[in-house]
């Protein structure tokens, strides 16, 4: 009976072992730098009317993160679901109104962050390398501040109206590609680069609860741990 007993037990801890060390689920963390498209300055200063555009300045970068946790379904394909910061850009558009000196400016300051959930394709290319596909959607947030100096007013509402904020909850698609690099003891380093398309809703001549509309790439570097 003890011998039974002694041979059931590693029978079950040779089995259990790998499943324990296989159980498909993962967790990390990435930093890294996002960086808004252009297309929100050439948006924001088609809607100037009655002056003419002198120029634009655009801060399109800042410091983002993610966090994130997914399920290894099949070898070669994950689900994994995150939070993102992608921080802040800020666009400065210059404005003359006919003949007179520098009339003002509008500055335009947007916050994105968003849950999202994501499909990863994986394909070794070596015994601790893989490259991956991602495609998924988010639930981005975005919130927008507006500020005029000088003597500049919005195309609508109170012309005393000096500032406005607008916030923008909306889902929108989202694809990357990246590489992963295990270290060991399922740990590993994780390379990233994604898009999140459209966030925002673009400015319109006399339109309300605009933000403009940007692409945002965010290119990170993360670890991973495989529990």
């Amino acid at each position: 009976m003890n011998r039974s007993c002694k041979i059931a037990a590693l029978a079950f801890a040779a089995f259990a072992t790998p499943a324990l060390a296989q159980s498909g689920w993962y967790g990390g963390i990435s930093i890294g730098q996002s960086k808004t498209d252009s297309s929100v300055v050439s948006n924001r200063e088609s809607t100037v009317v009655n002056a003419t555009v002198v120029g634009s300045d655009f801060d399109s970068t800042d410091t983002g993160y993610k966090v994130f946790g997914g399920f290894q379904i099949l070898p070669h394909l994950a689900v994994e679901l995150n939070y993102a910061d992608l921080g802040k850009s800020r666009l400065v558009t210059h404005i003359l109104a006919g003949e007179s000196p520098l009339a003002g400016a509008v500055a335009l300051d947007r916050k994105v962050s968003g849950f999202g959930a994501d499909l990863l394709v994986t394909a070794p290319i070596g015994p601790r390398a893989s490259i991956y596909g991602r495609v998924g959607a988010v639930r981005s947030r975005l919130e927008a501040d507006a500020t005029l100096t000088g003597n500049i007013v919005f195309t609508n509402g109170d012309p005393s109206d000096r500032s406005r904020t607008t916030t923008v909850n909306e889902t929108v698609k989202r694809v990357g590609v990246g590489s992963e690099w295990k270290f060991g003891n399922g740990m590993a380093m994780r390379l990233d680069w994604e898009r999140w398309y459209d966030v925002g809703k673009p400015f319109e001549i006399g339109g309300s609860g605009n933000t403009g509309e940007a692409n945002v790439d965010f290119y990170s570097i993360g670890v991973v741990y495989r529990f």
